[in-house]
């Protein structure tokens, strides 16, 4: 068999970040990986194909190996991306996802997966998401589960139910972007030493006053008074308010989706420790997945479903 026979290219692709993976499909191993490149927000959309063809060239222009296809996830294709890709509506398994990959334009054999919606007339519930789809997937093959409920951190945090492998409903919580927001634009984040290093003691107390009555709006604020009265210094309002929002949202997504037994929390070495430390004080059992590794088994779960449709 030719070299490069049962490969494929892995394709995680946001406004902020480009990352790609070299994948045997066959055993799901990764071969080679691009860490980082440009994220669309720093190119023209018409510069998107070059740009991808440029990136994976030492995989896709090799004469020595068969030219591998290229599957693509996230932000890629949204309104802000590639080309808009559907969001179908749950509930969604991964075949459903099949069904709606698109191919690239401009770019021989490639293809971007759908991300999917939740639509529910009965309760007036609209949510979207791109990306986290295939991470769900991708997440549930390597704990072996078909039922679960996941925790997936990021700048907007989903939480997810999926039953007998079949994506049923999620949530999303914008934790990471309203931290940010409040850190940069509010009165709150003025005394904030930016150059601080994380403090657990800060974030368990922020953890800690999520649980009391009051909500979120009333306890952000305690990030100033705390700060004139209370001792919390300008080195721990972050980490503060870091745990009082990842508090109100756990508090939240406890009220959605109860106490499972293990959350499956799917994501990236910069979130893991504070939703570990998070999940531990909220009595939460949890198993950790990083979030390239279920991104590379959804896309390849994926790929095997599909690769007979069009072969």
């Amino acid at each position: 068999m030719d070299r490069g026979a049962g490969e494929v290219v892995v394709v995680d692709w946001g406004t902020t970040s480009f990352r790609a993976w070299l994948v045997d499909v066959g055993s799901g191993r990764c071969l080679d990986e691009i860490p980082t490149g440009h994220g669309m927000r720093a190119l023209e959309r018409q510069d998107f194909p070059t740009y991808c063809q440029a990136m994976l060239s030492r995989w896709r222009d090799d004469p020595g190996r068969l030219r591998p296809p290229v599957y693509m996830a996230g932000m890629v294709g949204s309104s802000l991306g590639w080309l808009t890709a559907p969001q179908p509506p749950l509930p969604m398994g991964a075949e459903g996802l099949v069904e709606h990959a698109v191919a690239a334009p401009g770019m021989a054999d490639a293809w971007i997966i759908p991300g999917v919606r939740l639509q529910d007339s009965a309760t007036d519930r609209i949510d979207v998401m791109r990306g986290e789809e295939v991470q769900i997937f991708g997440a549930l093959l390597l704990a072996g589960r078909r039922d679960a409920v996941l925790c997936l951190p990021g700048t907007h945090a989903k939480w997810a139910r999926v039953e007998e492998g079949v994506l049923v409903d999620f949530a999303t919580s914008v934790t990471g972007e309203l931290y940010q927001a409040v850190l940069d634009h509010t009165i709150l984040g003025r005394p904030v030493d930016h150059g601080a290093p994380w403090s657990e003691t800060a974030f368990r107390l922020g953890l800690d006053v999520a649980k009391r009555s009051g909500g979120l709006l009333d306890h952000l604020f305690t990030a100033r008074s705390r700060h004139l009265y209370g001792g919390l210094g300008s080195e721990a309002i972050a980490s503060y308010l870091s745990g009082l929002l990842i508090g109100h949202e756990l508090k939240a997504m406890g009220d959605r989706y109860g106490a499972p037994d293990d959350v499956l929390l799917v994501g990236a070495e910069a979130l893991r420790r504070q939703y570990e430390t998070a999940l531990a004080t909220f009595s939460r059992k949890y198993r950790w997945i990083a979030g390239p590794d279920a991104t590379i088994a959804g896309v390849v779960e994926v790929v095997r479903k599909h690769r007979p449709r069009i072969g």
